[in-house]
């Protein structure tokens, strides 16, 4: 029971940070990241994504190592 429900919250964190990857404007907008000029905007999506991409991929090695087992 345990297992499973860590596998669910790990599959909700890995989609969380593939939408990161895919949609990071929608999070900018919403986050509390400064909204500067041009540049900074661009500074901000490409650090969402980056970070959306290790949040998933953490998520996704604990998965792996879980079900390894």
């Amino acid at each position: 029971m345990k297992e499973a429900l860590l596998a669910f919250v790990l599959l909700v964190f890995a989609g969380i940070g593939v939408a990161h990857i895919f949609k990071p404007d929608w999070f900018l907008k919403r986050s509390g990241a400064r909204k500067g000029g041009e540049m900074l905007s661009e500074y901000n999506r490409a650090g969402f994504q980056i970070a959306g991409g290790v949040f998933a991929a953490v998520a996704i090695y604990i998965l792996y190592s879980l079900f390894r087992r």
